[in-house]
């Protein structure tokens, strides 16, 4: 039995066995090539022998989940475990059902049904006979792709290695490690490491595809494998996840042949938004830059890296600037550093006055790609920390960040599971690694969230929910794109708003109906430009197919659009901001963000609420807005509104008037341009019992139809809201 030597006492591998039998649930463990999350596993099997050549194994610990074996080894040295860049012969060996009588005879009491070689990436079972199979028939990861003294390894425990025979039949299994040019093992001979799988640990939360708040500046880097954009057997993959993602700033690499012409032009068909569209550049070989925001500065002569200047609108404190990167790959060690070395220039020339480059101090400093971290981990060290290698040529060392400290990596775990890779080539003949990589100042901005999107691993729900397929990241690159949301300091106006439409009301359940959404008419983009409402601002506000998704209370009724009103001439719109209204009378963003943010800074402003066949109406007092939305609801009575009722009160609760059927502010049963005579229009104008289906200006309850007679017909709604007795009373819109 292995005994460590060292002074102090050191778990033996059969005590480390009984601890582990003795665990209920395993500790959760990350896939991410860092290593925190270990120190949850306990003590680790410790081989003190030191061989006297080779690398030295020194520590081992395991556990697990539902569907994975993990591992964790520590060395003496630097090494590069899927690769012999330093001279290294690590061996793994698996006894996969704790029988010493099957399997490759190891040594003494250790049958192998598995043996994977790391420096030659070679994977052998010895199950129904002795072949080399693929490493993913185990699902193998190993991180970090980089050198490293310490390494985490995963291995599927539903693996089928020669496609007939399950690889782990014991609840129990042995494991051990060789190193042959040394000569070194852990456990040394006559110790045995046993595991014992214990119960899973609960499934990591998954992580939304959607952002959570609009204020959120959405960044996305992607290499999209061989001109990938432009591919039309890929392109229908590519615009379901940009869709589903639907980023505000893109970096997208090996687009070689694709010009940034081509791009916008598919971006501005995929991600429609109005304006002049997306704003798109090209550097001088792979790297295409979008943005939904001006492009106002770009950097092509960096080699492998592109840094533009993006200026953000004017409510963010600061501007972005974006370097998108694919350096170069595979044993190009030293060119990769020089690489990162230039980098590191550039944005020492940034952050000093100056040279090249020169921007506001405070501005967002992201560097994400396609990094291609092989060989060693300096030169990702270098882009964090500043520490350049090759000083002769480009200058000194320096800080990366504002307040002189290293950039900031994010972690972009896989949206539903416990990995962190960004590629996988299940052909090709490394195991998935991480290879792309989000880097960013957190000193001008904090990190919301961030993820690697792979469909492959989601959920069927969640793929429906987003409007993807199972196939469509494999399908788009063998790179999955990283998603990062910054919270860059904001200074807008923002509020939250309750309001009730007449029309959907359902009195006796105290919420609106949604038969739009539940039929599928609630429009993905909002339809007030195309109806000729004036906005102010920006214009094209949309929504997924994932918020209209949600049912209950929370289900979106309708849009509407909000407008901010000058303080003292409340005529004047400054901004406006199409939303969508929830049965229980919350206003949301598109995203589902119940506070509307307007593209405008704090002030003192009117609010309206104006909807497509409701009357408007308006706050009589202007509100002061800081940086804390500000709460409205108009729902309540005691809230004073401009005009004479502006609208209509029932058992104490506020709604908009509906019936504005032609959109000239006036409710009217007869004479010129009466709203009942556009009903009858609506349904073909000579049957009266009609009705038509579909989003329409004269549904005036909202319920997908329109209707003239009969129960429930929209022609009475008008008759009403005009007193009900004389047909040609007129009620006028509150609104100035």
């Amino acid at each position: 039995m292995f005994v460590g030597s060292f002074a102090k006492p050191l778990l033996t591998a059969m005590a480390l066995s009984v601890m582990l039998l003795g665990r209920a649930q395993a500790p959760p463990i990350l896939m991410d090539g860092l290593f925190a999350d270990w120190a949850l596993v306990g003590d680790p099997l410790v081989d003190a022998t030191t061989p006297s050549g080779g690398q030295d194994l020194l520590r081992l610990k395991a556990s697990n989940d539902a569907t994975h074996l993990f591992l964790q080894i520590e060395l003496g040295g630097e090494i590069d475990l899927l690769d012999d860049l330093v001279p290294q012969t690590v061996r793994l060996y698996i006894d996969a059902d704790n029988n010493a009588a099957t399997g490759l005879s190891v040594r003494a009491g250790f049958g192998a049904e598995l043996q994977v070689r790391f420096d030659t990436r070679t994977v052998t079972e010895y199950i129904g006979g002795t072949s080399n199979v693929p490493w993913r028939t185990i699902d193998l990861t190993s991180l970090p792709t980089t050198t490293s003294t310490r390494f985490e390894i995963a291995l599927s425990r539903n693996a089928v290695p020669d496609g007939t025979n399950v690889l782990f039949t014991s609840n129990t299994i042995k494991i051990l490690f060789r190193e042959s040019d040394g000569g070194d093992e852990m456990p040394d001979a006559g110790g045995v490491f046993t595991y014992t799988f214990q119960a899973p640990p609960a499934p990591p939360p998954v992580i939304p595809v959607e952002r959570a708040s609009d204020d959120l500046v959405r960044t996305v880097a992607w290499n999209v494998l061989g001109d990938g954009l432009t591919d039309p057997l890929r392109q229908p993959a590519f615009q379901r996840l940009l869709t589903a993602m639907a980023p505000d700033v893109i970096g997208f690499s090996e687009c070689v042949s694709a010009t940034a012409a081509q791009v916008k032009v598919l971006l501005d068909q995929w991600l429609p938004m109005g304006g002049t569209g997306w704003q798109v550049v090209k550097d001088d070989f792979d790297m295409v830059t979008a943005s939904r925001w001006p492009i106002v500065q770009s950097w092509p002569a960096l080699s492998r890296q592109f840094p533009v200047l993006i200026d953000l609108p004017s409510w963010y404190t600061s501007d972005l600037l974006f370097t998108s990167a694919h350096l170069n790959c595979c044993t190009a060690d030293a060119t990769r550093q020089a690489q990162c070395d230039a980098f590191v220039q550039f944005i020492q020339d940034a952050r000093t006055p100056g040279g090249v480059v020169d921007v506001p101090i405070g501005t967002v400093l992201v560097h994400a790609g396609d990094l291609n971290t092989v060989g060693w981990v300096q030169q990702l060290e270098t882009l964090i920390t500043g520490d350049i290698q090759n000083n002769a040529t480009y200058g000194p060392d320096g800080p990366m960040d504002w307040d002189g400290t290293g950039l900031a990596r994010a972690s972009c775990r896989q949206t539903e599971g416990r990995m962190a890779y960004t590629w996988r080539n299940p052909n090709g003949s490394y195991p998935s690694g991480i290879l792309d990589h989000f880097l960013f100042s957190d000193a001008s901005a904090q990190l919301a969230a961030s993820f690697a999107l792979r469909t492959e691993v989601m959920a069927p729900e969640r793929l429906d929910a987003c409007g993807l397929n199972a196939d469509d990241t494999g399908t788009a690159s063998d790179h999955f794109p990283l998603v990062a949301d910054l919270q860059v300091p904001v200074l807008r106006t923002s509020l939250t708003v309750r309001v009730v439409l007449q029309g959907p009301l359902v009195v006796t359940e105290g919420l609106m109906h949604d038969s739009l959404r539940q039929q599928g008419l609630v429009p993905l983009v909002e339809p007030y430009t195309d109806l000729g409402f004036w906005r102010a601002g920006a214009s094209g506000e949309a929504t997924t197919g994932a918020v209209l998704a949600n049912n209950g209370p929370q289900a979106a009724v309708d849009w509407l659009m909000l407008e901010l009103r000058d303080a003292a001439s409340p005529s004047a719109i400054l901004a406006t901001r199409c939303a969508l209204l929830r049965r229980d009378g919350v206003v949301m963003m598109g995203s589902g963000d119940t506070i509307i943010r307007f593209d405008h800074p704090p002030g003192i402003y009117h609010v309206g609420v104006r909807h497509r066949n409701h009357f408007g109406a308006m706050t009589a007092q202007p509100f002061v807005f800081g940086p804390m939305p500000v709460s409205l609801d108009l729902r309540d009575p005691a809230l004073p509104l401009f005009g004479n009722e502006a609208m209509r009160t029932v058992d104490g609760v506020r709604q908009l008037w509906t019936g504005n059927a032609v959109q000239d502010g006036e409710l009217k049963y007869t004479g010129a341009g009466n709203d009942r005579d556009a009903l009858l229009t609506r349904i073909g104008g000579v049957v009266p019992t009609a009705v038509v289906q579909g989003y329409w200006l004269e549904d005036l309850d909202l319920d997908g139809r329109v209707k003239y007679t009969g129960s429930g017909n929209d022609r009475d709604i008008v008759l009403l809201n005009i007193g009900g007795v004389i047909p040609t009373a007129v009620r006028t819109e509150q609104l100035p």
